[in-house]
C-alpha cells in the first residue's frame, strides 16, 4: 500500500451527521451496483483487543460524500439496525469540518463490541462489517449502499467502556441526538451542554451554513440543514464519544428598531429606515390622526395612529416584513 495510504486519519471525528441518522436506518429500495472502489487490509482475524484497518478509495462517487460505519450485517434490502456510535468516518471532498478527503488514506479502528443508539452487538458472535452509504446530502440515495464483512480472532476483547452521554439544550429546550430541531436565519441560539463523564465537551458546527462560538449557534442561511457536533475525548471510565444534533434551517424574521411610544400633535417622528437585515422599510397609514412620508411620521390630532411597515424579503434568507405599528398621537 502506498505510504500516503497509511496516514493516520482520526476516526470518529464526527458522528454520522445531520439527516443521515434521521433517515439512514430505514428499509432501502433495491440498490444499484455501487460506483466506488475501496480497498483495505486486514479484514479478517482482527485482534479483538485492538485492531486497525488501513484503506482508501481508488474510485469515488462524483459529487458525493460517504459515511463508513462499523455495523452489524443488515438484512437484504435494508440498512443496518445497529451501528457503532464511535467507529465512523465521513469521507467528502467538500472540505467540511470533520471530513476525510477521498484521496487520503483512511484508518478505521473497529471494536469487537459495538454500541449504538439502537443497541449493542458482540462482533465475535454476530456478523459485523463496514457499511458504506451516501452522506446526509443524499439521504434518500441508496445507490452506494454496501456492506463489507470483517471478522475477529478468538481472544479477549479490550474492556468495553461506556459511551458518554450529553444533556444538550438550545434556548432552554432539550435537544435529542440525531433528531432535527428548527432554527431560523441569524437568530442566535444559546447552547448548554452537560456531560455524564464531567469532561469538557468540544462543540463545533459540522456544516458551513451555521456557526458556533461562545455558546451560541447561528444559521448563516435561511434554508437547508445544519448540524452541531459534540465530542468528548474519553477517560478511564468513558469511551471517546461523539453526537450530532441536526437543525432544519428556516427563513429569518426581520425586525425593526424600537420606535417612540407616542408622538405629540404637530410634532414629527423619524422612523427606522432599515430592518435588522438591511432591507429598506416603506411606511403608509390610512389614519386621519397622522401622516407619514419618506420615513417621517407627523402627528395631526390626538387619537390612534396605525402605521404599516413593509420591507422586501430575500430568497433563501429572510421573509418579507409586514408589521402594523400603533403610535398614539397625544
Amino acid at each position: 500500500m502506498k505510504r500516503e495510504m497509511k496516514k493516520n486519519i482520526r476516526p470518529s471525528l464526527l458522528s454520522i451527521t445531520v439527516a443521515a441518522l434521521l433517515f439512514g436506518f430505514m428499509t432501502a429500495p433495491a440498490a444499484q451496483a455501487e460506483t466506488f472502489v475501496f480497498t483495505s487490509s486486514p479484514l479478517t482475524n482482527l485482534n479483538p483487543a485492538g485492531a486497525t484497518i488501513n484503506g482508501g478509495f481508488s474510485k469515488f462517487p462524483a459529487g458525493k460524500g460517504m459515511y463508513i460505519s462499523q455495523c452489524i450485517e443488515p438484512a437484504a434490502g435494508a440498512r443496518p439496525t445497529i451501528c457503532s456510535d464511535t467507529v465512523q468516518v465521513w469521507v467528502s471532498d467538500s472540505g467540511a469540518i470533520g471530513t476525510v478527503k477521498s484521496t487520503s488514506g483512511i484508518t478505521i479502528k473497529p471494536t469487537a463490541t459495538i454500541t449504538g443508539r439502537s443497541g449493542s452487538a458482540d462482533c465475535t458472535k454476530v456478523s459485523c462489517g463496514l457499511f458504506f452509504q451516501v452522506d446526509h446530502l443524499g439521504r434518500n440515495d441508496f445507490s452506494e449502499d454496501k456492506f463489507l464483512p470483517i471478522t475477529f480472532a478468538a481472544g479477549a476483547a479490550a474492556p468495553a467502556l461506556a459511551s458518554d452521554s450529553f444533556i444538550v439544550t438550545a434556548d432552554g429546550q432539550t435537544l435529542t441526538k440525531n433528531v432535527g430541531s428548527n432554527i431560523s436565519y441569524r437568530k442566535p441560539v444559546a447552547i448548554v451542554v452537560t456531560t455524564q463523564s464531567g469532561l469538557t465537551p468540544e462543540i463545533i458546527s459540522a456544516t458551513p451554513d451555521c456557526t458556533y462560538a461562545a455558546g451560541v449557534f447561528t444559521a448563516l442561511k435561511g434554508n437547508g440543514v445544519c448540524a452541531m457536533s459534540i465530542t468528548t475525548a474519553g477517560n478511564a471510565s468513558f469511551a471517546p464519544t461523539a453526537a450530532n444534533y441536526p437543525f432544519f434551517v428556516g427563513l429569518g424574521e426581520q425586525s425593526i428598531a424600537t420606535i417612540a411610544a407616542s408622538v405629540k400633535a404637530g410634532k414629527r417622528l423619524t422612523l427606522p429606515t432599515e430592518t435588522t437585515f438591511g432591507e429598506r422599510i416603506d411606511y403608509k397609514t390610512s389614519s386621519k390622526n397622522c401622516q407619514v412620508s419618506k420615513g417621517v411620521l407627523k402627528g395631526i390630532k390626538k387619537g390612534s395612529c396605525v402605521v404599516t411597515a413593509t420591507a422586501a424579503g430575500k430568497v433563501d434568507m429572510w421573509k418579507p416584513l409586514v408589521r402594523n405599528i400603533s403610535i398614539p398621537v397625544k
